[in-house]
């Protein structure tokens, strides 16, 4: 067969997006190639990582789409002369750009979990084999992939909750794109050690984290740059006061306060790989409903610009990075502000332990190596 044409949709946060509209507007009056390669530079989220890795095989002709960015989407409509429904444009212009491309394979990224298209765009566009989905936060709703033919995921119980629902599955781990090594900058001194990522405070997504970040700021030189964070997280807030006094919750709203006034800001793209690169330890913790395993990709991006990653334990961690060798665990806060100490004052053990955590990355996760096994993966599919 010739070469396997594979598209990815994607999604991203809308916060991110009108920032970097705001900080770049000459992207706006650049044509579509040029402004989707100028937004991709940024090395935000998986960028085009996916497409330029797959080409790099000499197998697959790529393309990417970032399916909720408007001022890319009605640029590439524009451009083409296609009309479409105001009220309707992100389907209209998504479903124009999938046939126009007809890949072989198609992936479906939503961080939201909406695979609401599958089955129109499989009816519409017939030169698709297989249609690819993505499920990251442990959605686990089998109904969601009904029109999908394999879901993929970074979570191991993911992939076996769907394998046991009778749904091929792909375990995805996370990787790390090495160019960005050439993008970094060093300041002059290093923080001691950095959260960089999101605070989404509703049940099963991040409680337990803001416990832990508060806790650790009261205790440690912790730099705090945190998304998604509530704009009436201070105390001081009419509705902030009233529901903690109704609710009793002081401990919660104590904590929100403190994160909220060390927060230094959102940081995403090259912002947050130079924040983790330029910390001594980039502390981690996983969402509330990663109970059993280590899967998010703050660990790779940690590890793979060089800094001391100390995560959460969790099961099958040993099987990504060896503990006390390329990666540091904790199991509580006080264990964490121990080794925190610790590490600080250990700068020989901090930077091996760092240099292993690298190598490890650089070696095996490296998104040239991801997409090297997923070329594997998917090539037998589509004989």
């Amino acid at each position: 067969m010739g070469k396997i044409r594979f598209l990815k949709t994607t999604t991203n946060y809308p916060n991110y997006m009108d920032a970097f509209v705001l900080n770049n507007p000459e992207i706006l009056s650049m044509n579509y190639e040029a402004a989707l390669k100028f937004y991709f530079s940024d090395c935000n989220s998986w960028a085009d990582y996916w497409k330029i890795n797959l080409e790099a095989t000499g197998n697959f002709i790529c393309a990417e789409v970032i399916e909720n960015a408007s001022f890319l989407q009605m640029k590439w409509a524009s451009e083409r002369g296609l009309k479409f429904n105001e009220n309707q444009w992100r389907e209209e212009i998504l479903l124009e750009q999938i046939k126009d491309f007809r890949p072989d394979v198609l992936f479906l990224v939503d961080q939201y979990g909406d695979n609401s298209l599958s089955k129109k765009i499989k009816q519409l566009v017939p030169s698709i084999k297989l249609l690819l989905g993505w499920d990251g936060i442990l959605w686990h709703k089998p109904e969601t992939y009904e029109n999908t033919d394999i879901i993929l995921t970074c979570v191991p119980e993911t992939a076996d909750f769907y394998r046991a629902h009778g749904k091929k599955s792909y375990y995805h781990k996370f990787g790390f794109e090495t160019s960005v090594l050439e993008r970094l900058t060093r300041k002059k001194k290093q923080d001691d050690v950095v959260f960089a990522g999101s605070l989404i405070l509703n049940e099963n997504y991040h409680m337990n984290r803001l416990k832990l970040i508060a806790e650790l700021s009261r205790k440690t030189n912790l730099t705090i740059h945190a998304s998604s964070l509530p704009k009436n997280w201070s105390l001081f807030h009419r509705y902030r006061l009233m529901n903690t006094i109704r609710n009793k919750n002081y401990q919660f709203a104590l904590d929100l306060q403190r994160v909220g006034f060390k927060n230094k800001g959102e940081v995403f793209g090259l912002k947050m790989f130079n924040a983790l690169y330029n910390s001594k330890i980039v502390f981690n913790t996983h969402g509330d409903n990663s109970i059993k395993t280590a899967a998010n990709m703050r660990m790779t991006e940690a590890t793979g610009v060089g800094s001391l990653l100390l995560t959460d334990w969790k099961e099958n961690l040993h099987e990504l990075f060896i503990p006390d060798e390329e990666i540091v665990t904790y199991k509580s806060a006080a264990e964490a502000i121990d080794k925190i100490r610790m590490l600080l004052n250990d700068d020989k053990l901090r930077t091996k332990i760092a240099t292993n955590g690298q190598n490890r990355t650089l070696r095996e996760y490296s998104y040239r190596a991801r997409m090297l096994e997923f070329e594997k993966f998917l090539t037998p599919l589509l004989e």
